[in-house]
Parts: structure tokens; sequence; C-alpha cells
């Protein structure tokens, strides 16, 4: 079968092996899954101008059209060099019929980079992949501890900064489980304290986890359960202030992926404090009884339909940005009445 061990990734990304001309990378922690994906594009191009070297497709549109990927796939390129093709799975239906010929005859330039969620054994792109020869599957888990310590030394080094310890156990608390937000708020932080020598906890609290993160943690948990009126304020709060939904939407979808995986754990027997801990992101003491009393509202079924709702709505919006806000506000309000339903 051809997949890579976890733990194994990064060694197979900083060496990728050619005779993989399609690549799958999923997992729950969709930012480390762009990263990842977006790293190997980059290794697989090169020093690659052509424009038209590197192409994005979305899941619905090969599954719509299954024969455009191998069309798109076996098109010579004009300059020479590789090609990549990143397609991001959405939608409910399958892409298998367009990877088949893909699969049993490999392009010669081009590598098919296929971006998922969470995928289970049984999902039927991971068995075609894994059951090919000229493909391999890379599962992305969350960043541990260790992990998020490894973005914030890369991060420190190029800013020529460094962090006291009491400010770095701080500044763990407050990362999530999603690599590039978790990289971005160290990306802001250091921006925050250029010019300086150390950063300090008083730095931690004045830049990572700012007002507006905190109204969308409101927003997040008011949806979570079901508080309808107190999500429909606060939404218009934030809107109102001129920010786009679509950071709403990944928060939330983050948010239930979390939920999703901690009542995954649950249904076998963990404790709810025990999932909790496991699953991650640090959750801020605040939040904590807020959370705790969502795993009492939520099922893993309901809240892997939440991540469904919320993974198409973000894919909408993007294709019709002037809609996003209410695309995004809407499929809120319907998890909200969903959470409500469960409080009866």
């Amino acid at each position: 079968m051809a997949q890579i061990k976890a733990n194994m990734v990064d060694s197979f990304l900083k060496r990728p092996d050619g005779k993989y001309r399609t690549i799958l990378i999923y997992g729950p922690d969709i930012g480390l899954v762009a990263e990842r994906a977006d790293n190997l594009a980059k290794s697989y191009l090169k020093d690659n101008s052509d424009p038209f070297a590197f192409l994005r497709l979305d899941g619905a549109e090969i599954a719509s059209d299954p024969l455009r990927l191998a069309d798109e796939a076996n098109t010579i390129s004009m300059f020479g060099g590789n090609r990549v093709i990143m397609i991001q799975l959405s939608g409910n239906k399958s892409i298998v019929p367009a990877l088949e010929p893909i699969l049993s005859t490999p392009p010669a330039d081009a590598f098919i980079i296929i971006k998922a969620g969470d995928l289970k054994k049984t999902a039927p792109v991971r068995k075609a992949i894994e059951k090919a020869a000229s493909a391999v599957a890379l599962p992305c888990y969350i960043d541990a501890r260790d992990a998020l310590n490894g973005i914030i030394d890369e991060e420190l080094q190029k800013a020529q900064l460094t962090i006291s310890q009491e400010a770095r156990m701080m500044l763990l608390d407050n990362l999530g489980a999603d690599r590039l937000a978790s990289r971005a708020e160290v990306q802001k932080l250091c921006l925050y304290a250029m010019g300086q020598q150390q950063i300090t906890e008083t730095d931690i609290e004045n830049i990572v986890g700012d007002a507006s993160n905190h109204q969308i943690d409101m927003i997040v948990d008011s949806a979570a359960l079901g508080d309808i009126d107190e999500l429909d304020h606060q939404l218009e709060q934030i809107l109102g202030s001129g920010q786009n939904a679509s950071s709403v939407g990944i928060a939330s979808l983050r948010h239930f992926q979390m939920l999703e995986r901690c009542l995954n754990l649950m249904d076998k027997g963990q404790p709810a404090q025990s999932a909790l801990q496991k699953t991650g992101p640090m959750i801020h003491f605040k939040r904590k009884a807020r959370v705790q009393n969502q795993l009492r509202l939520w099922t893993s079924k309901k809240a892997s339909r939440a991540c469904e709702l919320l993974a198409q709505s973000l894919s909408n919006s993007r294709k019709h940005y002037h809609l996003s806000n209410t695309v995004i506000s809407e499929t809120l309000l319907m998890i909200a009445a969903t959470a409500r339903r469960s409080r009866r």
C-alpha cells in the first residue's frame, strides 16, 4: 500500500519520490494540509516560472467533468519542466472516476496534489490512492506541542528574536491545533516585537488572541450552544465592522472539527476532559465550561454534518465572494438551530 506513516511525512516532503505522480495529503488540520501541499508544489516546480505550470482545481469541478483531469495532466508544457495540478476536495461527489485514468497511466511531466480533510480508511479516494503504485497518501495529524515549538523557533530565528520561558509557555497555551493559524499568530507577535531583543509575557498579552479573535470565539460558541440571539448580535457587530465572514467560517470549521474529534474519542469511552486535552487546541480557561457544554449538545455524527455544511459554505463563499457574508451567516444560524433543538 502506498501510504507514508504520519511521522515520516516530513522526511518524504524533503525528498519526494518522483515515481508517485498523484499525492493525497489529508487530515483534520487543514492548515497543516495546506502548508505541506504548497511546499510540495514548490519543490516540484522549483525554478519553473511558467505561469501555466501550476493549476488549481476544485473537486466539484473534477467530479462533474471526469475527463478534464486526465486532459490537464497530459497537457505538454510549452516551456518544459514539471507541471502541478492542485485539487481541493469539496462536495459529496466522488472524483475517483477522474483519478482512475491517471492512476493507471501516470502523466509524464505532471504531479497531481489532492488536499482533503480527515478521511477514513474506507473513503473511496483514499482507497484508490493507496492501491495505486503511482500514487501515495500522506496523513497530516494535529500539531503536537513540540511541533508548535518548532514553528515558534523558526519564526523567532527569522526575526532574530528570543523569548523567555514564561512567555513561550503562555504563547503555547494560546496557539491552536491549526498550523497555518499558529504560524500567523507567531509571525504577528514577531512583527509586534520588532526592535526588541526578547519577547515577554506582556507582548503575548498585548498581541496574541486580540479582541477580534475573542469576538470570533463568541460567535463560534454561540452557534455551538444554540444561542441564536447572541449569534445574530455578534455577527451583526463583526460584519458591520468590515470583517469578512470567511474568517468566522474558517474558525467555525476548525472548532467543529475539534468537537468531532473529541466526540469520537468520547464515543470510545474517553472522558470529556481527557478528550479535550488530546484533541486540542489549547482552550482558554474562560472558554472551557462553554466548550464542555457543547459536548453535551452535540454527537459525533451531528458535528461531522456541521463540518460538511461549513466546508461547503466556505467553498460557495469563495465562488460567490459578494455573497460570502450571507452564505456563512446562514450556515451558522442553521447550526445554532440544530444545537438549540438538542437543548430541549
